[in-house]
């Protein structure tokens, strides 16, 4: 997978694709954590200059479980990261589900489970 942190990143590549974005921690020895989403590599005009260059969009679409984040170790820019990205679940899921006549109970559990930290 790629190695990387939260917020937008940006790289100089010809490569375009899917990859497998799987922060994580890990005790060695012990145990580890991980959360795997899949990301699409799409063109981006931010850079340092005009050239062409890419950027990761997050395809996989499915809540972090609100129990394992804690924000006191998370940045703000980390902490936004997060917001933006239930605010994204939220909105495309919660069509899914209206699209596919979902009960209200799995609509309620989209909704608290994508609240801002």
């Amino acid at each position: 997978g790629i190695n990387a942190e939260y917020g937008k990143q940006v790289v100089s590549t010809q490569s375009t694709g899917i990859l497998s974005n799987e922060p994580g921690y890990y005790e060695s020895g012990k145990f580890g954590i991980r959360i795997e989403s899949l990301v699409e590599v799409v063109e981006t005009s931010i850079g340092p200059d005009d050239g062409k260059y890419l950027t990761f969009s997050t395809i996989t679409m499915a809540p972090l479980e609100r129990k394992l984040i804690n924000t006191e170790l998370m940045t703000s820019a980390q902490v936004e990261w997060v917001n933006q990205y239930h605010l994204t679940v939220r909105e495309k899921v919660g069509a899914l589900f209206e699209e596919l006549g979902k009960s209200q109970e799995l609509k309620d559990w989209l909704h608290t489970m994508t609240e801002p930290l």
